[in-house]
């Protein structure tokens, strides 16, 4: 048998061996047969088995969705797996050509991916395919650190990258997405991905020389400049590569307090030994952060004109708000987009529009617009106030000092503006029956005036970043100070938790101690519309740490 169609999808087996040489082992079964059935979605909520989560969560597709492919590109795709990331591939480009070892993976990528038109896989041996085709864009999303089993020669890892360029494009991409063996998870107790022992790339692999490899970004420029790879472009994907949230850049590296959210455990129990949110803080503001990344994201073979800097992703929303914000830079010019994930959410985008402003005076407004179904805002430079905090974390008084001034400053209206709040059924739609008796209201409501989204602008003003959920009915303003407060403590809470409760700091921060109830009834209220059932709860690790409080 020379090839195989499933739907529209074409397999070719010239080069295939009949060896099942990479595995996950029986769960694929239970994959191929979801595939088959349509019923991935469904086994994705059922199960709990981290082979299920890797290779069907949409979340996968954050890596790249943000990426300006060419509509009528050909993207190589080396190791496709059971096709996460194809479909992406298939909506984004012209034609997708996959290589993949294993039958079982191809047919799930086959089955699930069914209906495109534009999807080829070629079975067998990266090594031992003959492609005659130049390409756009080839991808080693998780497959380079394999390549010491799979091609010959002193250095694999080397001949890899040599080869994939002669399939290149004069203009062509190479897009790597790899673990970094000197990633903070690894520092802080988690067993690295491919050996299942802790410190194995820390060790350099001197526990496990015949397996998978990672290696550091020093390491992995050598290694691209050696095969003549003279442009790289390093992004740095948060939590890492396989499940990512935000995306981040050279261009756009994480500042403290923006990866504090982000420590969850899929793949094995884990043991941590440090606060990793505030080495991670303390990285971020050293600016050496990029060196300790979980995972990289490399392009290598020159740049865009327009450029994407940062990308960050609301996919566990229902599909009528799943939206993803992205920076964009081109030459000296910057702007922010938030776009549609889904058909659903395009009203979402197209509401962000026509919104009136929802905040008090003292706080200017970023100008936007609908572009091509996007809304653009201008980019503001400058400082968010949530970072500003960061130098009062072990200073409770200052800090709290500061958050009261804050308030003061920016997040207190003026008495003309307020008025007496009202329940009304668009209230309630979103917020249920939980409401202050006798609150005070602004004619309309941005409710996310937290810290994060304040920006001390270059001309000494400070803007709101973000209109996503003004709402132009009565909502009580309380509400958002709370949120606000309590955004910030559970941000800091690693510094201030021993000198200061987070019920005292919201009272100290102004907030009425008879509503505080309230306003979390709001807040789940307010979530349980807006998101989807969790089905990443089910997959969570079990995690040991120590209490250093007591050391």
């Amino acid at each position: 048998m020379k090839q195989k169609k499933i739907g529209e999808v074409v397999l070719e087996y010239a080069y295939y061996d009949g060896k099942e040489n990479y595995s996950d082992g029986d769960i694929e079964d239970i994959l191929l047969d979801a595939a088959k059935n349509d019923k991935m979605e469904e086994l994705l909520h059922l199960s709990n088995d981290w082979a299920v989560l890797y290779h069907c969560s949409h979340i996968r597709e954050n890596l790249l969705e943000w990426y300006p492919f060419k509509k009528d590109s050909a993207l190589l795709e080396i190791g496709s797996g059971c096709g996460a990331l194809t479909g992406l591939f298939s909506r984004k480009t012209g034609s997708v050509t996959c290589i993949e070892l294993s039958e079982r993976r191809s047919l799930i990528n086959a089955y699930r991916n069914k209906t495109c038109d534009n999807i080829k896989i070629l079975l067998g041996n990266f090594q031992n395919i003959q492609i005659k085709e130049k390409y756009d864009y080839i991808t080693l999303i998780g497959v380079w650190e394999y390549a010491g089993a799979y091609i010959s020669g002193k250095n694999p890892y080397l001949e890899m990258l040599k080869k994939l360029k002669s399939y290149l494009k004069e203009d062509g991409k190479l897009l790597i997405a790899i673990e970094n063996k000197m990633g903070l998870k690894y520092w802080n107790g988690a067993v690295e991905d491919h050996t299942g022992k802790m410190y194995s790339g820390l060790n350099d692999y001197t526990d496990d020389r015949r397996g998978a490899r990672t290696f550091s970004r020093p390491e992995i420029e050598r290694l691209l400049g050696q095969a003549g790879w003279d442009l790289a472009e390093f992004y740095y994907p948060v939590p890492d590569y396989k499940l990512p949230e935000v995306i981040f850049s050279d261009r756009r590296p994480p500042q403290p307090g923006e990866l504090r959210n982000y420590r969850k455990d899929y793949n094995a129990v884990r043991v941590y030994n440090f606060y990793d949110a505030a080495v991670c803080d303390q990285l971020c503001n050293d600016k050496v952060m990029p060196y300790f990344a979980n995972s990289f994201l490399v392009e290598c073979g020159g740049s865009h004109e327009k450029k994407i800097i940062y990308a960050k992703y609301s996919r566990l929303r229902k599909e009528e708000y799943d939206i993803s914000t992205l920076m964009v830079e081109e030459g000296k010019e910057r702007c922010v987009e938030k776009k549609a994930l889904t058909e659903k959410a395009e009203e979402h985008i197209k509401r962000m529009a026509g919104r009136k402003k929802g905040s008090p005076a003292m706080l200017r407004e970023v100008k936007g617009e609908i572009q091509e179904k996007a809304y653009v805002t201008e980019f503001i430079e400058g400082t968010d106030l949530s970072s500003s905090f960061y130098q009062y974390r072990n200073d409770p008084e200052a800090f709290l000092h500061k958050v009261q001034e804050a308030f003061r400053l920016y997040l207190t209206p003026d008495a003309e503006e307020l008025s007496d709040f009202e329940a009304t059924d668009a209230y309630r739609e979103f917020f249920g029956n939980a409401f202050v008796d006798k609150g005070k209201c602004l004619a309309s409501t941005n409710i996310d005036l937290i810290f994060s989204n304040l920006m001390s602008g270059a001309d000494g003003n400070v803007y709101c970043v973000d209109n996503e959920w003004i709402f132009d009915f009565p909502i009580p303003y309380e509400y958002v100070m709370w949120r606000a407060a309590n955004q910030l403590y559970l941000e800091y809470m690693i510094y201030l938790r021993n000198q200061i409760s987070r019920q005292e700091f919201l009272e100290k921060a102004g907030i009425k101690t008879e509503n505080i109830e309230i306003y979390e009834q709001m807040e789940r209220n307010f979530r349980r519309k807006v998101l989807r059932k969790d089905y990443m709860k089910n997959y969570v690790k079990q995690t040991m740490q120590y209490d250093f409080r007591f050391y």
